[in-house]
This record gives C-alpha cells, sequence and structure tokens, in this order.
C-alpha cells in the first residue's frame, strides 16, 4: 500500500509539470527538508513529498555547483586574460594609448608614458592632443587624430612619420596606426592608437642618403651628385635669366706626395685643402670631389668676372698652402678650368667636357693658372674633336668595329727556337670605313674612362682567337709545343690600378683553356715605376694564371735596373729610341749592350723594338739580343682575315 501510494504520489508530483517542479526545486533548495515535513497534514505524504523533495535538493544542489563552477571558471578565464593584456601592453616596444569616443584618454602603457611624458593618472581625462602632441615631419604642423566620430579619419596620415613632442619638449620620429573599437551592438565606444619609435631607421635612412650623395674621405658632394645639381642649373639658366659658372680644378703636383709619402699622406692633403677651398667659396656655391685628385665648383648666379675672381682666390689660396707631413713639407697647385652655364644646348656632360678640356689647357700652359672657356677663342671643329672621338668610340663598341693586328717578333738565337711571337694592336674603323690607328683614339679614350673597357676588349677578343687556334690544332696541343709562344697585349695604369681586373683575367682563362705562357702582357717601364706595388701585385697575380710579363720602353732611365729586382718580368723590350741609331750612334749601341748583358745576368730575355734596316738587325744578331721587333721584319697584319677596305689602309696603320 505504501510503495503503491509513493509510486502514485511521485507520479502525480512529476508529472506536475517543469514549473512545478522549478518551484519545488526553489523552495526545497531555499526550505530545506524540514520545512517540507513541517507542512505535511499527513503521515503519508511525507514518503513522496520527500523523496521527491530530497532528489530535488540533489539536483539543485548540482546544478547551482555546476553554474558556480562555470562562473568560477569564467572569472578565472577573465583574469587570466585581463592580466595577459596588461603584460603584454606593458612588454611591447610600442606605445599604446586608448581613448574614449570623445577623444579623452583612458589608458597609457609605460612606452606611451615614456615617450609622452605623461603618467597614466596624469593622463586619463586629458584630451588626445594634449597628451599625444605630434606634427608633419616636415612642416611642423599638428596632425589630427580621432575624437568624437570618425568624420575625417580617412584624411589622417597613415604609415607616415611624424615628430612626437614628449612633455618635457623632448621629440622623436615615430610612425603610428590607430583603430576604433566599437561595443557588440557596433557603437562607437573609443579608439586604440599604437606608435613606435623610427628614430634610428631614420638616421640610419639619412646617413645612407649622405653616403649616396658624398665623398666619404672628404664630406663634399660626390660627382653623382654634382652632375644632379648641374643639371638643375642647367635647366634654371632655360627658365629664368641668371647666370651661373662652373669650375673644373685638378690639383698640381698632388702625385708627388702621394708616391714619396704614401695614400694616407695624399688622403690628408686632400682633406686639409678641401677646407681650404671652402673657406674661399660663398655660401652658395657649390663644392664636390669628382675624382681622385679633382674637384668640381658651381658657382650659382655668378657672373663671369665675379667666378674669375673666384677661380683665382681659390687659386691663391692653395697655391700658399703648405702641407707638412712628419719632417716633410709639400707645396701644391690647383689649375682651373672655368665655364659659363648659359644653357643653349648644354647637357651636363658636354658642361663638365669643356670645363674638363679647359682644365687641360691651363695644365698644358704651365699650370697653376685659371683658364676661361671662350667660344670664340675655341673653334667648334677643334673643341668638338675629341668629344666627336668619343661619340666614335663609343660607336665602335655597339657596331664592333675595332679590330685586332699583330706585328710578328723574330727569335735572334737558334735557342730561342722557332715558334710564334707577336705583340697585338687595336685598331678602329671609322663610320666612313677607315682605320683609325691607336695614337688616333687611345688619349681621348684614356681622358674619358673608356680605356679599361677597349684593353678589356683587346683581351677578351684574343683569348677567344687563341682558343679557337688551340682547338682546332693551329696552336699545338703537347705540353712541350710553343714553349717559348707568345702573344703580347699592352696593359695602362688604368688596368693595373683597377682591383677587379685579376678577377676579370681569371674568370676569361677558366672559360677559355689556353696553353700556359701563350698569352703575354706587357707594361711601361714609366707606368710600372709610377705604379710600382700595384704593378708587382699584378705580375705576380698573372703569372700565378699563367701567363708571361714584359716591361716595354725599357731604358728611359738607367735607375730601372735598381727595380727590377721588384719587378719579376720575363722579357724586358729595350726601347726604340735607342734601337734606331744604334748602328751610327756609339752611345746608343753601348747603351743596349748594357741593358741586353745586365738582363742575361737577371736570367731574362731582350726584345729590341723599332728595328727599321738590316745593319741594325745584324748588331743585334751581334750583341745576342734574343728578340727583335719592327717595321724591316715585319708590318702589322690583321689578326684574322679582314675586309679588303682594311688591307688598303694598312700601310698608313
Amino acid at each position: 500500500m505504501l510503495k503503491q501510494l509513493v509510486f502514485t504520489k511521485s507520479k502525480q508530483v512529476l508529472t506536475a509539470g517543469f514549473g512545478a517542479l522549478l518551484v519545488l526545486i526553489v523552495v526545497v533548495t531555499l526550505a530545506g527538508m524540514y520545512g517540507i515535513y513541517s507542512a505535511a497534514p499527513r503521515i503519508e505524504a511525507l514518503v513522496p513529498i520527500a523523496v521527491v523533495g530530497g532528489l530535488m535538493l540533489i539536483l539543485g544542489a548540482g546544478v547551482a555547483l555546476r553554474v558556480s563552477r562555470q562562473i568560477a571558471r569564467g572569472e578565472d578565464a577573465l583574469y587570466r586574460e585581463k592580466e595577459l593584456a596588461e603584460v603584454t601592453l606593458h612588454s611591447i616596444g610600442e606605445g599604446v594609448i586608448t581613448i574614449d569616443a570623445e577623444g579623452r584618454v583612458d589608458y597609457l602603457n609605460p612606452v606611451a608614458e615614456q615617450y609622452t611624458g605623461w603618467s597614466g593618472a596624469d593622463a586619463k581625462g586629458q584630451r588626445l592632443d594634449a597628451v599625444y602632441r605630434v606634427v608633419h615631419e616636415q612642416t611642423g604642423k599638428p596632425v589630427a587624430y580621432p575624437g568624437g566620430d570618425e568624420t575625417g579619419v580617412h584624411d589622417m596620415p597613415r604609415g607616415v612619420t611624424v615628430r612626437l613632442l614628449g612633455r618635457s619638449g623632448n621629440a622623436c620620429a615615430i610612425r603610428d596606426s590607430y583603430a576604433p573599437i566599437h561595443d557588440s551592438n557596433g557603437n562607437l565606444v573609443g579608439w586604440v592608437v599604437v606608435f613606435h619609435d623610427v628614430s634610428q631607421i631614420e638616421e640610419m635612412a639619412q646617413q645612407l642618403s649622405w653616403q649616396a650623395s658624398h665623398d666619404a674621405l672628404t664630406g663634399l658632394l660626390n660627382r653623382g651628385e654634382f652632375e644632379r645639381r648641374l643639371a638643375d642649373l642647367i635647366d634654371s639658366v632655360r627658365k629664368e635669366n641668371k647666370q651661373h659658372a662652373l669650375m673644373y680644378m685638378d690639383l698640381d703636383n698632388f702625385k708627388t706626395v702621394n708616391d714619396t709619402c704614401g695614400h694616407a699622406a695624399g688622403d690628408e692633403l686632400l682633406r686639409q685643402l678641401t677646407t681650404v677651398m671652402q673657406a674661399r667659396m660663398r655660401g652658395s656655391d657649390t663644392l664636390a670631389r669628382i675624382g681622385g685628385d679633382e674637384f668640381g665648383g658651381l658657382l650659382e648666379s655668378c657672373p663671369l668676372d665675379q667666378a674669375v675672381r673666384i677661380a683665382n682666390g681659390l687659386r691663391e689660396a692653395v697655391r700658399d698652402f703648405r702641407f707638412v707631413w712628419r719632417d716633410k713639407t709639400f707645396g701644391v697647385g690647383v689649375s682651373i678650368g672655368l665655364v659659363t652655364i648659359d644653357g643653349a644646348n648644354m647637357s651636363v656632360s658636354s658642361a663638365l667636357a669643356t670645363a674638363d678640356a679647359t682644365c687641360y689647357e691651363a695644365k698644358s700652359k704651365g699650370r697653376d693658372r685659371v683658364q676661361v672657356y671662350r667660344p670664340k677663342d675655341h673653334p667648334i671643329g677643334d673643341q668638338s674633336a675629341e668629344l666627336q672621338m668619343v661619340s666614335q668610340i663609343n660607336h665602335a663598341f655597339e657596331t664592333g668595329n675595332f679590330r685586332l693586328y699583330r706585328q710578328k717578333i723574330i727569335a735572334l738565337g737558334a735557342d730561342n727556337g722557332d715558334e710564334p711571337h707577336y705583340e697585338v694592336l687595336v685598331r678602329m674603323l671609322d663610320q666612313a670605313g677607315n682605320l683609325i690607328p691607336p695614337s688616333g683614339f687611345m688619349p681621348a679614350a684614356e681622358r674619358y674612362n673608356l680605356l679599361s673597357s677597349i684593353e678589356r676588349w683587346v683581351i677578351s677578343s684574343l683569348v677567344e682567337f687563341l682558343h679557337q687556334q688551340h682547338a682546332s690544332g693551329a696552336i699545338p696541343h703537347e705540353k712541350t709545343a710553343y714553349t717559348n709562344a707568345f702573344y703580347a697585349v699592352n696593359l695602362s695604369g688604368v688596368s693595373i690600378n683597377d682591383n677587379s681586373f685579376p678577377d676579370f683575367l681569371r674568370k676569361l682563362l677558366t672559360r677559355f683553356n689556353l696553353p700556359r705562357g701563350l698569352l703575354c702582357f706587357e707594361v711601361t717601364e714609366t707606368t710600372a715605376i709610377s705604379n710600382l706595388t700595384k704593378a708587382a701585385q699584378l705580375i705576380h697575380d698573372l703569372k700565378a694564371m699563367g701567363c708571361r710579363f714584359a716591361l716595354d720602353d725599357f731604358g728611359i732611365g738607367m735607375s730601372s735596373f735598381a727595380y727590377l729586382k721588384y719587378l719579376p718580368v720575363d722579357y724586358i723590350k729595350i726601347d726604340g729610341v735607342f734601337i734606331r741609331d744604334m748602328a751610327v750612334d756609339p752611345m746608343d749601341h753601348a747603351i743596349v749592350e748594357a741593358i741586353n748583358r745586365i738582363a742575361h745576368i737577371l736570367g731574362l730575355k731582350t726584345v729590341a723594338e723599332f728595328v727599321e734596316d738590316e745593319t741594325t738587325l745584324e748588331r743585334l744578331r751581334a750583341l745576342k739580343v734574343d728578340y727583335a721587333q719592327g717595321y724591316f721584319i715585319a708590318k702589322p697584319e690583321a689578326l684574322t682575315k679582314s675586309p679588303d677596305a682594311e688591307h688598303a689602309v694598312l700601310e698608313s696603320a
């Protein structure tokens, strides 16, 4: 009966609905078992109510515990997120500022406090523009920042460098960004501003910009920046009625200091002269170092007579300057070419070329002088001849109008073998097909920095030709063959001083396999002595690649023998000045004999140049000179089969 009653009552209670159950749970949870028991009028009602109440109590306690745990976990998560956000904002290298929708500061992280000079407490409630004072880098005008609404946000600077002005007056370059904060309904509730210091980046950028436009040794503008400013002046002349002047300055006797005391002394001389010259120029003038010992000057808004006075004042200051290096004192000078910038059909290259040529004229007239360029004193044909030659040289590169020639060198003794020996020469075809000898274009090539390119073309073309000859069998493959054979190529001081030349040759010889010793390089005695250290190093490097070396035009100064121990050459080419008249001039004969004897003592072979008759040839044989070269033996001939037009002018080459 009790069991049936419990079941029936329980069923009635359980079917009372979720609402009643919820009420019961609440009642049970709040009132407890005692309240339910005292409210029961009959004992039979006690059991089902007690059972159900107990069940509901257990169920309610479980739900409450679960909710409580969920709330606790939520609070822990929120606390962790808050701690993480605070630690992050305190640790990052960027400054962070948050503001409300009205533009008043709500929060500053430590970096923002450091750069603005405001503490978070002092800044709270202040307007952003009072705490975060930012101006444009160039104009210095205040930058508008958000506050109140999003109107005009698209007009604000983004990703550009601005300057932050701190509370204590300090300033630094920064870049910043900002973003709106919205609530769950999309309403704007504030902004977050993030910025970072770019002062070091800006300093590095400025340093790189300075290095790109300035000479590291003197601090003056370099040639590139000088040419840019010259271009601006030329352009301004076309727009404004102003006169400007260009100075091209080349130091006199600088090489003496460099060769006597070394490059450190030369560098110090350039630095001191920079100060001397700057003191004699106006504040609006430009002084630049445009070459090793060459300087350029731009005199803005300067009539010719005033430009002449400035140039002469500068020349006199350099002349009166005395350079002291240790126990030595040197005097130097400067030759100046002065050109008016008139803008009429003038370009940067033509202006510089004219000024350079005028400076060269000053040097040729005795140095330490100012030479003014006046068109009426320089006919167009004469003045532009060298520039026209430069144009032809460039055209020859573009069209392949250089030609290789060779002049045969014969062995005078049986022990030197009968293998071929040649000196390789270069000729150039002009646009009319006429053959121009080296003397016609090499001076212009040297003055306009084209000589190195020509020499590299000659070497590359010769090596490729010899490789083809070797591959075809025209040059034997046996190691013992062609032991003494060589093709000699002239090298100038430009290549000797070119640090990249050995690497150029190494790559070339790696690409084209040649028998060792087949390639020989010639350098004049004067060039070698004036660049002794560089020449010795180059000879060492090239001989390590299997090349040979000859000292050309030897004997001009009899002290030359003292330098031979520093220059590990294989051949000495006796200067033709002594060869031409040795048959009739006893002094020349004695000089040739002495050079030949000393060379043999040193284990070197000798070559006599400019042999022009049989008598001279026999005298050389009698002296046991090893080789002979000259028009009596062979005239230059094309290295490869050439067009008829070239053969027609070969005799005059």
